[in-house]
């Protein structure tokens, strides 16, 4: 019995001195304007996310936006969530005009793809189902699921853009998103149909602050994590994240994947609004809030310093929309890292 006291009193001692730590690296990084620019990063470190979804929802014209995206600030490396309500609105028929389109275009600007299948993708609400879901059972809708696996990774598997695949996303993050918790043994199944069909490497993520990565180990050729310095929730307001580089480094160690296994999937790069607020709403004092430029360095440096393979900055759409609407600084800032 007192050995096991003596062992709790270390383990706190251990998580006191850890948080010290780490709010002592959040504050010597965060209070100054980090001009990383100057330290090199390997070739093609850095990539985006592109929602053709989300363009959409910021009244962009999605097509000139992913142009931009890849002749402007000349990105070459994308992941790119295939929404299933987009390849499949209605059962059986399907439409990939649109992906096709996106993953033509990479291919001729030389563009690597992470190509993310299934329901659940990127940006809220997390599960994209198609409307002729409703009224099915989750056992029939988890068959409906991998035949949609199944039609797009062999359609999609044609383009010599994709060099990288992801299953669902953040798939064991119940707690976020409108998605119904969905069992370990359904991912398994959609890795083993993937595994069958194609050889090109799987991607699966899940939360950098929040989740130990331990499920996804066993099943991931790469794992990818979050980082997000600062959020919001209706508890506390904004909350800001103090762990250090060495902290991701340090839980990509205890599963046993090298740096290199390693990938930063979802760099913030964009403002956090609080509920009920549209990002297209705020003012420029509530944006500094979650995500100023000094943000923007501070979030890119800490990637930087993970020494992880790549970092995919999250945002680029509102980046384009703020520079149609006459702030271009986001936009400015992402050309110079890209052609750091």
């Amino acid at each position: 019995m007192k050995h096991r006291v003596i062992s709790r009193r270390r383990l706190m001692v251990i998580c006191i001195a850890v948080l010290v730590l780490a709010i002592f690296y959040y504050f010597k990084i965060d209070r100054h304007y980090l001009n990383f620019r100057q330290e090199r990063v390997p070739e093609n470190f850095w990539g985006v996310t592109f929602s053709r979804k989300y363009a959409t929802e910021l009244g962009l014209d999605w097509k000139t936006a992913y142009q931009q995206m890849l002749t402007e600030l000349k990105v070459k490396n994308l992941r790119l969530p295939i929404y299933w309500d987009d390849i499949e609105p209605v059962n059986n028929q399907w439409q990939t005009a649109d992906y096709d389109w996106m993953l033509e275009e990479a291919e001729k600007n030389n563009v690597s793809v992470i190509a993310v299948i299934g329901r659940r993708q990127p940006r809220w609400p997390e599960c994209h189902d198609p409307k002729w879901l409703s009224g099915l059972s989750a056992e029939e809708i988890a068959q409906e699921q991998l035949v949609m696996v199944e039609q797009a990774v062999t359609h999609f598997r044609q383009s010599s853009a994709i060099t990288m695949w992801q299953l669902e996303n953040e798939y064991f993050v119940t707690w976020f998103g409108n998605c119904p918790q969905m069992p370990p043994e359904l991912l398994d199944s959609e890795i083993n149909l993937l595994r069958r069909l194609d050889r090109r490497p799987l991607l699966l993520t899940d939360s950098g602050e929040f989740s130990r990565w331990r499920q996804i180990a066993d099943r991931a050729d790469i794992i990818g994590t979050t980082m997000y310095r600062v959020a919001w929730n209706q508890y506390t307001g904004y909350t800001y994240s103090a762990w250090p580089a060495w902290f991701y480094q340090l839980k990509a160690q205890m599963i046993g994947f090298a740096q290199e296994q390693m990938m930063v999937a979802e760099l913030q790069a964009e403002p956090w609004p609080p509920a009920h607020k549209s990002i297209q709403g705020l003012s420029a004092k509530e944006i500094d809030k979650s995500f100023s430029l000094k943000q923007f360095a501070t979030n890119s440096e800490l990637a930087r310093r993970t020494k992880f393979s790549s970092a995919y900055f999250w945002g680029v759409e509102w980046w384009y929309w703020r520079h149609q609407q006459g702030d271009s600084r986001y936009w400015n800032y992402a050309r110079d890292l890209f052609a750091n």
